[in-house]
């Protein structure tokens, strides 16, 4: 009876040590197996979101890239680079019927063509002593308040820029007056790049008048004319020549179109206008 009690003990112990020992591996199994899949589900919770939000900043990067794309080649296509500068395009004429948008540049001659040409709404930059030495210290008062150039270029924003000087400079040596007449138009150039820059031929003198001066005659004239010319197409500028209006058969400034053998009357100011804007 003790030896079928002590095996049922033994029976019954081992029994449960089995059940025991069952559960534990079970329970060590599911505990691993939790842990590992916890785990693997933190990492995915960390870097899913970083996985989301460098595809969303690379769209990002995409729809900006191509919308600055889109906008980079619609202002290509509209030739702007700058949506304050006015638009210049292949119709739109240098000298306007009414030149909005004009600047003239220039001495004597240019004072002609404001005080008698109808210049209409043009700004006007000109004195009878004005020379590309002293274009930037001087102050005029055609058309407005006192300024210097400097001030005028700064202060608006111009088309068409007509500059006509050197009668005034042949006193100099013409190198040194092609270095100065260089040297304003590329700064014209800087401060107004949008505009149109026409260099316009200095006036022919009368033959009379020519033949009586070793400095202001037309030999010099036509010199210092074909430097501007070079001048122009070296810097992208416009080249116009008046005299081919106001010359007469041997090359100078026709007596009938002028008293003072220097300038044309007042009446023939209008027509120089004319010409200019028939000329484009």
């Amino acid at each position: 009876m003790r030896r079928y009690s002590y095996t049922l003990f033994l029976s019954v112990s081992l029994l449960v040590s089995v059940l025991f020992a069952k559960e534990t591996t079970i329970f060590g199994k599911n505990d691993q197996t939790s842990g590992v899949s916890n785990g693997t589900e933190r990492v995915e919770e960390t870097e899913k979101p970083v996985e989301e939000e460098m595809r969303e900043v690379d769209a990002k990067k995409g729809e900006s890239g191509l919308k600055d794309s889109e906008e980079t080649a619609e202002t290509m296509e509209n030739g702007l680079q700058n949506p304050n500068e006015p638009v210049i395009g292949e119709d739109v004429p240098l000298f306007s019927e009414n030149f909005q948008g004009v600047l003239f540049l220039g001495d004597s001659r240019t004072v002609g063509l404001y005080e008698y040409g109808q210049i209409g709404e043009a700004d006007v930059f000109a004195d009878n002593g004005m020379s590309v030495f002293n274009l930037w210290s001087s102050k005029t008062a055609c058309g407005g308040e006192r300024k210097t150039l400097e001030q005028l270029l700064g202060e608006n924003s111009y088309q068409t820029i007509h500059f006509m000087l050197g009668i005034n400079e042949l006193g100099y040596s013409m190198e040194e007056i092609v270095k100065q007449y260089g040297e304003a138009v590329e700064k014209i150039q800087e401060m107004q790049p949008q505009a149109r820059i026409v260099l316009g031929a200095n006036l022919h003198v009368t033959g009379e008048q020519s033949a009586e001066s070793d400095i202001y005659n037309n030999q010099r004239i036509n010199e210092l004319n074909g430097k501007i010319e070079e001048i122009g197409r070296e810097k992208g500028c416009y080249y116009f020549d008046v005299n081919e209006k106001f010359d007469d058969e041997s090359g100078s400034l026709s007596e009938e179109y002028s008293v003072d053998g220097s300038h044309v009357l007042g009446k023939y100011y209008a027509d120089w206008l004319s010409w200019l804007q028939e000329k484009e």
